[in-house]
């Protein structure tokens, strides 16, 4: 016997079929490691073909005393014809993937622990996702577990300590013993953070169930237990006034404070039980209530059962002291203080702001109408963005007007910019919840910002249009001051650029111009004795300081200026704001941070909290090479209503050339357009709750019991207009997973699902399109009895067996 077509090959896909070509007839079977996936019978010699599944792994075909071999490898894909979702999900691998931190590692007490992230926070989340792409899950929750803190605590990070002993965290981590050094690795806790102990309990669930390991699971029970027992016992966590876990005034579950807020020597991460004042973030909350009962479920497992009532009643108790006290009709309150009313405060009307983990919470243990809710809200929220806004899913929203000093900027970072990390939760939540189709117009969308930004997904984007202030500039003329050639051409006392001849920037364009929306008068090197721009240079030919007279009260300069670096240090050199009485603010110029180097095109970083500061004006060739760069930079000065004598430009001591092209002064402080890409968190997390939406939402697939040993399998694919789609769900952990294909035959009102696995049985539920009904119900072409289900239309529900693969046939009417 051999394989037909490449007798070379021997590595097959779940539901490929397989052919095979025999010189004798007789009786055939084909066997998976956990047992039979088809027979039959060769009356002649020829062929003979079976459709591959059964369980992952070495299978063999035998014909009398004849066998041969095959591997199935399933990995987890997504087909469609069109192609649209099976690019999304390449560009949310790519981007689990291809985070700096993936596969990254610790040592602790002589073993090696591999993470995704380095916070245990972070890497749950991306777990979420990346359980589907790769192995070895079980180290990077169980440096956790061993390192656990005698009192349950759970440590929110770890990092490399550096040689020198002691650092400004020491001083900072100290008080509660938030901070720990052992084996060269500094393990902290950010002391206002109130979700790290859930995560950890949701951490070792996830694990499990990818790895069907229930001996691993237990191991990590005891662990689980204490951490959950420490946020109602310590009270850095436990809000005795509301029964409800506590924390300080954070936005959502992020780790810096409010700075009024911040009563513990200013410090934005710090927390005291006596001195911060706390509120109720009903996202600790859901997150905990989810966690005891998905502890009690692995007790069960482990034959504990009856210590799992426990949590089972915390939760449940919870549950109903946080609805009372934070749902507000179709969200969560975002901070219920326990020692004020909710208010205007913080430039905000604090009861309207819905935020981050209302998304989560619609996929957690809440009640289903308040999860419905919450997606509605969502919804309605699509419907009035502000101007700019690439969608609903906003880290807060409205966002604060001020409190949070430098993470405060409006529509950035945790303070109103939007996230995947709610796109891909929402979108979850409401294909659970029959709004198949919402679910789908969030995908679209979120498939269109990965698409806009280079295939890949991006932690935050920039929530809304950032308008400036109406702006009087003043381009300063700087024809007397000149004294370089932007050409390589020069003259005599006038050096032609970086003295490079043709190496210029003879191709920049000159005369009055605007660039990021600042006005500059940029001179002509012809009309000007080949004078055009400052050049600062320790070297001969060159200046090293320039005076630009102001003599009045500014609000910022602005610079066209570009560097060519040659030293080590990156500064270009110094700007220099002179007041009448005497004293001074002076800035440094640095490659990266407000100039760019002139043969290394680059974009300023996304801004994460504060403004930006620079942009890119200008890029284009010169005759020695094709991408020379120019930047915008702006710079403020603290001292506004003071009279500036002079502005001074200092050349770096250390050998850099710095080109000035222009200089303008304005009555306002620096203000460039954000840009659409924000910042904050591993673009890995984000990405990963857009595969929790693709792979539980559209796909359909949910693990029961672990391993994919019961799955429930959900097409959602008519709701998105899709008639056929091919997808396999693959645990590398375990390689437990279930592949199945969809096909709609829209003339024979007819929906089939051919599905397979390592798994013994599913409950397969085919929605039918809505205003139908399903009315007929055939498993590999046998009648079979099905349940109605409800959905956005009706369902058909049935459990198979599967041995190979098994066909569900569902006509609709």
């Amino acid at each position: 016997m051999r394989i037909v077509g490449n007798p070379g090959r021997a590595v097959f896909r779940p539901l490929e079929r397989i052919e095979i070509q025999s010189d004798r007839a007789g009786k055939w079977r084909a066997d998976s490691p956990n047992g039979p996936i088809a027979e039959g019978e060769l009356k002649t010699p020829g062929r003979f073909s079976f459709v591959a599944g059964g369980a992952a792994g070495i299978h063999r075909v035998t014909m009398g005393s004849r066998t041969l071999r095959y591997r199935l490898k399933p990995e987890t894909r997504f087909d469609d014809p069109t192609g649209e979702f099976s690019d999304l999900f390449e560009a949310t691998k790519f981007t689990i993937l291809g985070s700096d931190e993936v596969g990254s590692a610790v040592r602790y007490r002589g073993r090696t622990y591999e993470f995704f992230v380095r916070w245990l926070r972070d890497h749950v989340h991306v777990l979420k996702g990346a359980k589907y792409l790769r192995g070895n899950l079980k180290p990077g929750i169980e440096l956790y577990r061993d390192s656990q803190r005698e009192d349950g605590m759970i440590w929110d990070n770890v990092y490399p300590r550096g040689p020198l002993g002691d650092t400004f965290w020491d001083l900072r981590f100290k008080d509660g013993d938030f901070i720990r050094v052992e084996d060269g690795f500094e393990f902290k806790r950010i002391p206002v953070e109130a979700d790290v102990e859930y995560l950890f309990v949701e951490g070792v669930h996830a694990t499990w169930q990818a790895s069907g390991d229930d001996g691993w699971m237990a191991s990590c029970l005891d662990a689980c237990a204490r951490a959950l027992d420490y946020c109602v016992t310590s009270p850095y966590r436990w809000s005795t006034q509301y029964g409800l876990i506590k924390r300080g005034y954070t936005i959502d579950t992020w780790d810096f404070q409010v700075a009024d807020e911040c009563t513990v020597e200013g410090d934005i991460m710090r927390v005291h039980p006596d001195k911060t004042r706390f509120g109720i973030m009903h996202g600790d909350n859901t997150g905990y209530i989810t966690a005891c009962n998905q502890l009690a479920r692995m007790l069960g497992v482990a034959g504990r059962a009856e210590e799992g009532k426990r949590f089972t009643d915390r939760a449940r108790e919870m549950r109903d002291r946080l609805h009372k006290l934070c749902w507000a009709g179709g969200y969560f309150l975002h901070h219920v203080p326990e020692d004020r009313p909710l208010g205007v405060k913080y430039g905000v009307e604090e009861a309207t702001q819905l935020s981050l983990s209302n998304a989560y919470s619609a996929n957690r243990d809440i009640a289903s109408d308040q999860a419905r809710a919450i997606v509605e809200t969502y919804e309605r929220l699509s419907q009035n963005l502000p101007d700019g806004s690439p969608g609903e899913w906003y880290a807060i929203y409205p966002p604060f007007g001020e409190g949070f000093g430098d993470h405060a900027t409006k529509w950035q970072y945790m303070n109103g910019a939007v996230t995947p990390i709610v796109g891909g939760e929402i979108a979850r939540a409401a294909f659970m919840l029959g709004k198949e189709a919402y679910g789908v117009d969030v995908l679209r969308r979120l498939h269109a910002l990965a698409r806009k930004h280079g295939g890949r997904f991006e932690d935050f984007y920039t929530g809304g249009k950032l308008v400036s202030q109406p702006t009087v500039f003043e381009p300063l003329d700087l024809r007397q001051l000149a004294n370089v050639d932007t050409h390589g051409i020069g003259a005599a006392g006038v050096p032609g650029w970086t003295g490079e001849g043709s190496n210029d920037l003879s191709t920049f364009p000159v005369g009055d111009r605007s660039f990021c929306g600042i006005p500059y008068s940029v001179i002509d090197p012809s009309a000007n004795g080949r004078r055009s721009a400052l050049g600062l240079w320790n070297k001969t030919g060159y200046r090293t300081r320039f005076e630009l007279p102001v003599g009045r009260a500014v609000g910022s300069l602005y610079l066209l200026h570009t560097m060519s670096v040659n030293n080590a240090s990156g500064v270009a050199g110094t700007v220099t704001f002179e007041y009448r009485d005497g004293t001074r603010h002076a800035e440094y110029v640095v490659r990266g941070k407000n100039i760019v180097h002139w043969w290394d095109p680059q974009t300023p970083g996304p801004a994460v909290g504060d403004k930006r500061r620079w942009d890119v004006a200008w890029h284009g060739p010169n005759p020695a090479f094709s991408n020379v760069v120019v930047a915008a930079a702006g710079f403020d000065h603290p001292h506004r209503d003071k009279e500036v004598t002079r502005i001074v430009l200092e050349a770096s001591a250390d050998g850099a050339f710095w080109g000035v092209l222009g200089a303008t002064l304005s009555d306002r402080e620096v203000f460039f357009d954000p840009g659409p890409i924000s910042s904050g968190a591993p673009d890995n997390w984000a990405a990963a709750a857009v595969m929790y939406a693709l792979v539980e939402g559209l796909a359909g697939v949910l693990d029961a019991i672990g391993e994919f040993g019961m799955a429930v399998v959900r097409p959602a694919w008519y709701s998105a207009g899709k008639d056929r789609a091919e997808v396999c769900i693959h645990y590398p952990e375990s390689d437990g997973y279930v592949a199945y294909r969809y096909d709609h035959d829209r003339t024979g009102r007819v929906v089939r699902v051919t599905l397979t696995g390592s798994g013994e049985e599913a409950m397969v539920r085919v929605p039918v399109p809505g205003g139908a009904r399903p009315v007929a119900c055939l498993v590999d072409g046998k009648q079979r009895k099905f349940q109605k289900l409800g959905g956005v239309g009706q369902e058909a529900g049935v459990f198979v067996r599967i041995s190979g693969t098994v066909t569900v046939e569902v006509t609709y009417a």
